[in-house]
């Protein structure tokens, strides 16, 4: 064995180690870190792609009076950003798009459970505002955040802080991706089956365009199918429907791809991702990503409801989803705390004062595996 390759083993060794309780990350990243891994052992190809880009460098502010779990969590936020107009007119000034996909993703380093919170981009937070640029959110959605908040070098600082204000949640690593990549991907691996929780239809004609059942899908359908928000519960539904899309994803990944079909899709899409995870890190998950059970991984929506509201700046009129404050803490210390270190929910920068016209939805959570037998698709009413 020649110098290099005694370097390289070692190397490997400390990447194993050091990665071993993050295993389960992969699934849950889908084909974020999947792909990411293939990256890892094709780097001489595409290795210089991965970068923070537009994101930047991650400082979040967190308070030293709140216990953040120590080493026994790894905390991860996962960003789809969507930088299309959509059929409502919205356009992105500047290249900036809006956090479509909000996944808080963390891993449980003594038990290899991971939990996973999706966070509604609807989500209300108020009047977000600058004081040296002034208003900053004119919808005051989550999802405009990231773009347009006060840290204009390094945006996912703006999500990152606002994400700790409202839910005392500390962030280790990010990933973004451009939600594009999703349609791209798919259409490269030649679909994908996903089971369609329930039927598709057009808002404005009415039009079926994705029946409830199994399905081969394309990129074309894929894009259908997660952008749509045609439902009572509008985009609370659709991050329902995501799930089933995830759990497509981490059953095709984990138990149908070899490691050319990772490259392959690797190469078409490694440029819509940032992050700053270093590759050497990721490149550890590869051997262990076939182990993963989706019934560990455990994903669960923010309570809350519908409320329709008038920002105090930009446009006239909005709807969104006020969060109910003392369920979210309630969820939040069942799921993302330590036992002995709840945080209380007036420690929560979440807006009180709203209404639910429409009532409020707590979701219980699921497992992937719930998901993949198509079990757990119930709400229930918060108290």
């Amino acid at each position: 064995m020649n110098e290099n390759q005694t370097g390289a083993s070692g190397i490997w060794q400390r990447i194993r180690q050091a990665a071993a309780w993050k295993k389960v990350v992969a699934a849950v990243l889908v084909v974020v870190l999947i792909l990411a891994v293939a990256v890892g052992c094709v780097y001489k190809d595409v290795g210089g792609i991965f970068d923070t880009g537009e994101a930047g460098k991650l400082n979040q502010i967190a308070d030293e009076d709140i216990e953040a779990g120590g080493e026994r969590f790894y905390n991860l936020l996962l960003l789809g950003i969507d930088y299309d107009a959509d059929d409502s007119g919205r356009d992105y000034a500047e290249g900036k798009g809006n956090t479509d996909v909000i996944l808080y993703v963390q891993v449980n380093r003594d038990n290899g459970k991971v939990n996973v919170l999706q966070i509604p981009r609807d989500s209300y937070i108020g009047d977000y505002i600058d004081e040296a640029k002034g208003c900053t959110s004119p919808t005051g959605k989550i999802n405009s955040v990231y773009a347009l908040g006060p840290d204009q070098d390094n945006l996912i600082n703006n999500i990152a802080n606002k994400i700790y204000e409202m839910f005392k949640l500390p962030v280790d690593n990010y990933v973004t991706i451009d939600m594009d990549a999703f349609k791209t991907m798919l259409n490269v691996m030649g679909g994908i089956t996903m089971y369609v929780p329930w039927d598709i239809t057009d808002k404005t004609t009415g039009e079926l365009l994705v029946p409830q059942g199994t399905h081969q899908i394309s990129g074309d359908t894929a894009e259908v199918i997660l952008r749509n928000r045609n439902y009572a519960q509008a985009d609370y539904k659709r991050l329902e429907t995501q799930q089933y899309f995830y759990a497509a994803l981490v059953r095709t990944f984990l138990k149908e791809y070899d490691l050319a079909d990772y490259y392959k899709a690797c190469k078409n899409v490694a440029y819509y991702i940032n992050t700053d995870l270093d590759l050497t890190e990721i490149y550890g998950l590869y051997a262990t990503m076939t182990k993963v059970n989706p019934s560990d991984i455990y994903i669960v929506r923010l309570p809350g409801g519908g409320y329709d509201y008038t920002p105090a700046f930009g446009l006239a009129s909005q709807s969104g989803y006020a969060l109910d404050r003392d369920a979210v803490a309630a969820l939040l210390n069942e799921h993302f705390r330590e036992a002995d270190h709840p945080v209380e929910a007036d420690k929560l920068e979440i807006p009180t004062d709203v209404e639910w016209p429409y009532g409020v939805t707590s979701d219980p959570g699921k497992t992937l595996g719930d998901v993949n037998s198509g079990e757990g698709t119930e709400e229930t009413p918060a108290a």
